[in-house]
């Protein structure tokens, strides 16, 4: 008997410790913290207009997974490359001359592997691109079950395609989830606002491109303030354009979106008054219910020309994307 118990013993014992080096290998990341903002040149000589005109697209592509999007669905990687041709096919529609995009991974193995940072970029000639991980671990061990949908390894971020050069470059971490345990936050992605510097007709521009909490309320209202208050810093001093998917529907009881819109400084491409109306909707795809993703812009330089929510590409994503044309006020 007492055999038994200390064999017992043992096994339990090497559970625990192969748990925990399994928990520190997973964690660990596949890249140096130095590479997790970068600048890409693309081998593209289209160069843009010197205009005042710029149109933007801001897509939550949701590493092109569709409505299988953190569920327990493992798509094959026909699914993927299937999303991928019809996402640059109507790209190429409305080419906008900022694409940018959250959820894009960079060759994790939930999406076989693929870059599909330099795929859109290069597919869709773009002079250049800003880069950002927030999501680098070597296995990440979710959906939980079956293991056989486990995302594995992961990298995977957002990023900023342009045709103007840019002339700055930077990723910012948002504030972190402080009720989530250790083990948890361990594994957790950073959320980020990505910024560039441009220079549009002769003016620099500096864009945002961010994604704030999904899931926490009061993590979801720090970034809001934080995000309003470095929008109205730099609108001071430069025309401004912030876009992403900001997981904040007007109907939100608590602080959200409707901080942006209540204020006169801030205008978006869609007017209060036509929020989450038919058109505006860009969340779940399959039927969409909520407004999560937008563009907001300095009143004081920029008019807005036109916009409108891209319901045709269908649901290569569970976001649609939000397409926008800009006008610098001379």
């Amino acid at each position: 008997m007492k055999q038994f118990l200390l064999k017992v013993l043992y096994f339990f014992l090497f559970l625990i410790v192969a748990s925990i080096v399994f928990f520190f290998w997973a964690k660990s990341p596949n890249l140096e913290k130095s590479d997790y903002a970068k600048v890409v040149q693309f081998d593209n000589s289209q160069k843009t207009e010197d205009d005042s005109t710029i149109s933007i697209i801001s897509y939550n592509i949701g590493y092109l997974s569709g409505m299988t999007n953190n569920t327990s669905v493992r798509p094959t990687e026909e699914f993927y490359q299937g999303n991928m041709d019809k996402v640059l096919k109507d790209l190429r529609a409305h080419r906008p001359n900022i694409l940018a995009l959250q959820e894009i991974d960079y060759g994790g193995k939930r999406s076989y592997y693929v870059n599909q940072f330099e795929e859109i970029g290069k597919k869709l000639g773009y002079q250049n691109g800003g880069m950002t991980i927030n999501w680098d671990k070597t296995y990440v061990p979710f959906p939980y079950f079956p293991p056989s949908v486990h995302f594995g390894k992961m990298l995977s971020g957002q990023a900023i395609l342009s045709d103007y050069v840019i002339k700055e470059h930077e990723r910012v971490e948002l504030a972190r989830v402080r009720s989530h345990p250790y083990y948890y936050s361990a594994m957790y992605l950073d959320r980020l606002a990505e910024r560039i510097l441009i220079n549009v007709g002769g003016q620099d521009v500096m864009v945002f491109n961010v994604h704030t909490e999904a899931f926490d309320v009061h993590t979801r209202e720090l970034h809001i303030s934080f995000l309003k208050d470095w929008f109205l810093r730099v609108e001071e001093k430069m025309p401004v354009i912030m876009v992403g998917d900001f997981n904040s529907d007007p109907t939100y009881k608590e602080k959200g979106v409707l901080e942006f819109y209540n204020d006169d400084r801030i205008g978006a491409m869609c007017s209060k008054e036509g929020l989450l109306k038919e058109g505006t909707l860009t969340y779940p795809t399959d039927t969409a219910v909520e407004q999560l993703d937008f563009v907001f812009f300095s009143t004081k330089h920029f008019e807005l020309v036109d916009w409108k929510v891209l319901s045709e590409f269908g649901q290569v994503s569970d976001h649609f994307p939000v397409f926008t044309k800009l006008k610098l006020k001379k």
